[in-house]
Protein backbone atom coordinates (compact mmCIF):
# COMPACT_ATOMS: atom_id res chain seq x y z
CA UNK A 1 0.00 0.00 0.00
CA UNK A 2 1.47 3.41 -0.98
CA UNK A 3 1.86 5.87 1.55
CA UNK A 4 -1.15 7.94 0.93
CA UNK A 5 -0.74 10.88 3.17
CA UNK A 6 2.56 11.77 1.38
CA UNK A 7 0.48 12.09 -1.27
CA UNK A 8 -1.39 15.05 0.02
CA UNK A 9 2.15 16.66 1.35
CA UNK A 10 2.26 18.57 -1.18
CA UNK A 11 -0.84 20.73 -0.72
CA UNK A 12 -0.90 20.85 2.68
CA UNK A 13 2.81 22.43 2.62
CA UNK A 14 1.58 25.07 -0.20
CA UNK A 15 -1.63 25.85 2.21
CA UNK A 16 1.09 26.06 4.80
CA UNK A 17 2.72 28.76 2.92
CA UNK A 18 0.20 30.56 1.42
CA UNK A 19 -1.21 30.82 5.19
CA UNK A 20 2.20 31.98 7.06
CA UNK A 21 1.67 34.92 3.89
CA UNK A 22 -1.54 36.45 4.82
CA UNK A 23 -1.84 39.43 6.95
CA UNK A 24 -4.23 36.85 9.73
CA UNK A 25 -1.85 35.00 10.30
CA UNK A 26 1.63 37.36 9.84
CA UNK A 27 -0.08 40.25 11.96
CA UNK A 28 -1.01 37.84 14.65
CA UNK A 29 2.62 36.22 14.54
CA UNK A 30 4.05 39.95 14.60
CA UNK A 31 1.58 41.55 17.42
CA UNK A 32 -0.12 43.70 14.95
CA UNK A 33 -3.62 42.01 14.68
CA UNK A 34 -6.10 44.10 16.03
CA UNK A 35 -8.12 42.18 18.95
CA UNK A 36 -11.61 42.79 17.28
CA UNK A 37 -10.12 40.69 14.72
CA UNK A 38 -8.88 37.89 16.71
CA UNK A 39 -11.89 38.07 19.02
CA UNK A 40 -14.04 37.42 15.63
CA UNK A 41 -12.00 34.59 14.54
CA UNK A 42 -12.73 32.85 17.61
CA UNK A 43 -15.98 33.53 17.70
CA UNK A 44 -15.89 31.82 13.95
CA UNK A 45 -14.17 29.54 15.04
CA UNK A 46 -16.01 27.97 17.92
CA UNK A 47 -18.94 27.62 15.36
CA UNK A 48 -16.70 25.36 13.18
CA UNK A 49 -15.19 23.54 16.06
CA UNK A 50 -18.99 22.77 17.39
CA UNK A 51 -19.43 21.29 13.93
CA UNK A 52 -16.00 19.53 13.30
CA UNK A 53 -16.36 17.89 17.04
CA UNK A 54 -19.77 16.47 16.01
CA UNK A 55 -18.57 15.44 12.96
CA UNK A 56 -15.94 13.29 14.92
CA UNK A 57 -18.45 11.47 16.91
CA UNK A 58 -20.41 10.86 13.74
CA UNK A 59 -17.60 9.21 11.83
CA UNK A 60 -15.84 7.17 14.61
CA UNK A 61 -19.43 5.36 15.20
CA UNK A 62 -18.77 3.99 11.64
CA UNK A 63 -15.07 3.20 11.91
CA UNK A 64 -13.74 -0.19 14.07
CA UNK A 65 -11.84 -0.09 16.81
CA UNK A 66 -9.14 1.28 17.88
CA UNK A 67 -9.85 4.03 15.57
CA UNK A 68 -12.73 4.30 16.47
CA UNK A 69 -12.38 5.41 20.15
CA UNK A 70 -8.82 7.62 18.86
CA UNK A 71 -11.30 9.69 16.58
CA UNK A 72 -13.71 10.33 19.55
CA UNK A 73 -10.52 11.39 21.97
CA UNK A 74 -9.41 13.92 19.09
CA UNK A 75 -12.31 15.47 18.88
CA UNK A 76 -12.56 16.79 22.42
CA UNK A 77 -8.96 17.95 22.25
CA UNK A 78 -9.52 21.94 21.74
CA UNK A 79 -11.65 22.70 23.79
CA UNK A 80 -9.52 23.46 27.09
CA UNK A 81 -7.24 25.77 25.46
CA UNK A 82 -9.97 27.41 23.46
CA UNK A 83 -12.01 28.27 26.58
CA UNK A 84 -8.68 30.02 28.36
CA UNK A 85 -8.87 31.97 25.62
CA UNK A 86 -12.58 32.96 25.97
CA UNK A 87 -11.62 33.78 29.51
CA UNK A 88 -8.49 35.87 28.66
CA UNK A 89 -10.96 38.43 26.27
CA UNK A 90 -13.80 37.90 28.42
CA UNK A 91 -16.11 36.10 25.46
CA UNK A 92 -19.19 34.75 26.49
CA UNK A 93 -21.44 31.70 25.10
CA UNK A 94 -24.06 34.20 24.76
CA UNK A 95 -22.00 36.32 22.81
CA UNK A 96 -20.66 33.34 20.44
CA UNK A 97 -24.53 32.42 20.32
CA UNK A 98 -25.98 35.54 19.32
CA UNK A 99 -23.29 36.11 16.14
CA UNK A 100 -24.64 34.10 12.92
CA UNK A 101 -22.28 31.92 11.21
CA UNK A 102 -20.39 33.77 8.87
CA UNK A 103 -20.63 32.66 5.05
CA UNK A 104 -17.54 30.92 5.18
CA UNK A 105 -17.29 29.03 8.01
CA UNK A 106 -20.70 28.55 7.04
CA UNK A 107 -19.45 26.78 3.65
CA UNK A 108 -16.48 24.77 5.37
CA UNK A 109 -19.10 23.17 7.26
CA UNK A 110 -21.30 22.15 5.16
CA UNK A 111 -18.64 20.85 2.94
CA UNK A 112 -17.81 18.74 5.51
CA UNK A 113 -20.82 16.98 6.56
CA UNK A 114 -21.57 16.65 2.38
CA UNK A 115 -18.36 14.51 2.45
CA UNK A 116 -20.17 12.30 5.04
CA UNK A 117 -23.44 12.67 3.84
CA UNK A 118 -22.67 12.24 0.44
CA UNK A 119 -19.46 10.01 -0.22
CA UNK A 120 -19.64 8.48 3.23
CA UNK A 121 -16.56 7.70 6.35
CA UNK A 122 -13.40 7.86 4.40
CA UNK A 123 -13.98 10.88 2.56
CA UNK A 124 -15.11 13.09 5.64
CA UNK A 125 -12.65 11.68 7.67
CA UNK A 126 -9.89 12.98 5.02
CA UNK A 127 -11.87 16.41 5.19
CA UNK A 128 -11.13 16.76 9.05
CA UNK A 129 -6.76 16.37 8.04
CA UNK A 130 -6.17 19.96 7.40
CA UNK A 131 -7.75 21.46 10.38
CA UNK A 132 -5.00 19.24 12.70
CA UNK A 133 -2.13 19.22 9.73
CA UNK A 134 -2.12 22.90 8.65
CA UNK A 135 -2.08 24.82 12.35
CA UNK A 136 0.07 22.01 12.99
CA UNK A 137 2.48 22.84 10.58
CA UNK A 138 2.25 26.87 10.99
CA UNK A 139 2.59 26.72 14.42
CA UNK A 140 5.86 24.74 13.94
CA UNK A 141 7.00 26.98 11.14
CA UNK A 142 6.69 30.27 13.09
CA UNK A 143 7.75 29.11 16.67
CA UNK A 144 11.05 30.67 16.55
CA UNK A 145 8.74 33.89 15.73
CA UNK A 146 7.31 35.03 19.45
CA UNK A 147 4.39 37.03 19.18
CA UNK A 148 4.68 40.39 21.32
CA UNK A 149 1.14 39.52 22.39
CA UNK A 150 0.89 36.89 25.02
CA UNK A 151 -2.58 35.81 23.69
CA UNK A 152 -1.77 35.82 20.76
CA UNK A 153 1.96 33.48 21.18
CA UNK A 154 -0.93 31.26 23.54
CA UNK A 155 -2.52 30.56 20.08
CA UNK A 156 0.44 29.32 18.41
CA UNK A 157 1.95 27.52 21.45
CA UNK A 158 -1.10 25.60 21.54
CA UNK A 159 -0.50 24.15 18.34
CA UNK A 160 3.41 23.29 18.31
CA UNK A 161 2.73 21.65 21.53
CA UNK A 162 3.50 17.95 21.74
CA UNK A 163 -0.03 16.64 22.25
CA UNK A 164 -1.19 18.67 19.26
CA UNK A 165 1.28 17.23 17.22
CA UNK A 166 0.49 13.78 18.03
CA UNK A 167 -2.59 14.22 17.71
CA UNK A 168 -1.93 14.99 14.00
CA UNK A 169 -0.12 12.15 13.86
CA UNK A 170 -2.99 9.75 14.34
CA UNK A 171 -5.32 11.37 12.20
CA UNK A 172 -3.19 11.26 9.61
CA UNK A 173 -2.60 6.96 10.45
CA UNK A 174 -6.81 7.24 10.63
CA UNK A 175 -6.72 8.82 7.18
CA UNK A 176 -4.24 6.53 5.76
CA UNK A 177 -5.54 3.60 6.88
CA UNK A 178 -8.45 4.35 4.15
CA UNK A 179 -8.96 1.47 1.47
CA UNK A 180 -7.60 2.24 -2.61
CA UNK A 181 -10.88 2.92 -3.83
CA UNK A 182 -12.33 5.22 -1.92
CA UNK A 183 -8.81 8.04 -1.70
CA UNK A 184 -9.40 9.84 -5.12
CA UNK A 185 -12.72 11.32 -3.16
CA UNK A 186 -10.75 11.72 0.05
CA UNK A 187 -8.11 13.63 -1.68
CA UNK A 188 -10.63 15.99 -3.53
CA UNK A 189 -12.26 16.59 -0.06
CA UNK A 190 -8.75 17.10 1.28
CA UNK A 191 -8.18 19.47 -1.31
CA UNK A 192 -10.99 21.42 -0.44
CA UNK A 193 -11.09 21.50 2.91
CA UNK A 194 -7.40 23.03 2.54
CA UNK A 195 -9.38 25.66 0.32
CA UNK A 196 -11.44 26.83 2.93
CA UNK A 197 -8.70 26.75 5.79
CA UNK A 198 -7.40 29.95 3.33
CA UNK A 199 -10.47 31.05 3.16
CA UNK A 200 -11.21 31.08 7.06
CA UNK A 201 -8.19 33.56 7.28
CA UNK A 202 -9.76 35.65 4.78
CA UNK A 203 -13.24 35.51 6.35
CA UNK A 204 -11.34 36.48 9.79
CA UNK A 205 -9.19 39.08 8.71
CA UNK A 206 -12.09 40.88 7.09
CA UNK A 207 -14.61 40.22 9.50
CA UNK A 208 -16.78 38.85 6.76
CA UNK A 209 -20.29 39.33 7.04
CA UNK A 210 -23.90 38.40 5.66
CA UNK A 211 -24.95 40.33 2.44
CA UNK A 212 -28.61 40.79 1.20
Amino acid sequence: MSDFTTTLSDTIQETCQESIAHPFISQLSSGELPRATFRYYLIQDHHYLTAFNQLHQLIADHLPEPDATTLRHLGEGEDLARAKMHREINLTSAEIAATPVAPNAYAYITHMYYQLNQYGVAAATAGLLPCYWLYSQVAQKLADHHSPVPLYQEFFDSYAAADFTASTEQMKAIVHSADEPARQQMTRAFNVSCYYEKQFWQMAFEQQQWTN
